[in-house]
């Protein structure tokens, strides 16, 4: 157990970032190489503005996502924890899952919030699938973990413990985005392998809003979310972007969102444009992914 715990406040340690900027990197670098015969398409263009969002959202996101949700778990740990000490394999078997679940509902609300959904769909505005759109986002995306990992910290699970278990769960994340890796057979029944997480990342109207989870299939089967490879995922948003201007790609989200909000005269409908889920519209007329609502789409 004494090997188990150095390893656990190895990885959950001051080493966190490094060791996940360094599977990040990695990754990116070593599926470039396998491109240059396995994948002679790959996009250069998409895969460093990928990069530079990676960049810029990690750097605005050090304060309000890392060291704002660390102080609010750890002072929920020091003065409201349930338990003293945990069993160090109940106490990582719990974060593991709670960790899912937390990942799980944040993403979820991310897809169904229109205000949140624009934050989080400049991760799936790539067209591309690969290492490189893994870290891809806007620096506000995902700032809801922190509360539903409040409850890990309630139980009394070590913070130490709850980063190393996030770390691993993000490291695995970044490889499901790997777009050499071929359909898993059983596996992409319970893990969330780079297939089904590709159909996450589809625009086609059976696969919109499916597979929200980072490791396995768990929560999307319990709460009615799973989809299964069917027809190959197309990647990127029902209205494509072609911005490799990391600057400028940043906002996609934000853009289309203001592109709904401002057909509305009501300032009723369009506070609720932040709200809704991003097919809904005032008029009726969807302006967003709405082929797998059956919303007619605007001309």
């Amino acid at each position: 157990m004494e090997s188990l715990r150095d390893a656990i406040n190895f990885i959950g340690g001051p080493a966190a970032l490094s060791i996940l900027a360094a599977v990040y990197f990695g990754s990116v670098v070593v599926e470039r190489l396998w491109a240059i015969r396995g994948n002679p398409a790959y996009d250069n263009r998409d895969a460093l503005n990928s990069i530079g969002l990676n960049l810029m959202s990690s750097t605005l996101n050090l304060v309000i996502g890392l060291l704002v949700p660390l102080a609010l778990y750890v002072a929920v740990f020091d003065n409201a924890r349930l338990f003293d000490t945990l069993p160090i394999l109940l106490a990582i078997s719990l974060a593991f899952l709670l960790h899912e679940l937390a990942y799980y509902w944040d993403h979820r609300l991310a897809h169904r919030v229109g205000l949140l959904w624009a934050f989080h769909a400049v991760h799936h505005s790539s067209n591309e699938f690969n290492h490189s759109t893994a870290a891809r986002g806007f620096f506000l995306d995902g700032q809801l973990k922190v509360l539903f990992a409040l409850p890990a910290a309630l139980i009394g699970i070590d913070p130490v413990i709850f980063i190393a278990v996030s770390v691993l769960a993000h490291a695995y994340g970044i490889w499901n985005h790997a777009s050499y890796v071929p359909p898993l057979g059983w596996l992409d029944r319970v893990l969330m392998t780079p297939k089904m997480h590709k159909i996450h990342h589809a625009n086609q109207p059976l696969y919109i809003d499916r597979n929200y989870s980072q490791v396995t299939l768990l929560f999307d089967r319990l709460f009615g979310s799973a989809a299964y490879l069917g027809e190959e995922p197309n990647p990127g948003l029902v209205k494509p972007v072609y911005d490799y201007n990391p600057l400028t790609a940043q906002f996609a989200g934000l853009r289309q969102l203001r592109d709904r909000v401002v057909t509305a005269d009501r300032w009723q409908d369009r506070l609720a444009y932040l709200w809704r889920p991003p097919e809904w519209s005032h008029d009726g007329i969807c302006r967003s992914d709405c082929p797998k609502y059956a919303v007619p789409r605007a001309a």
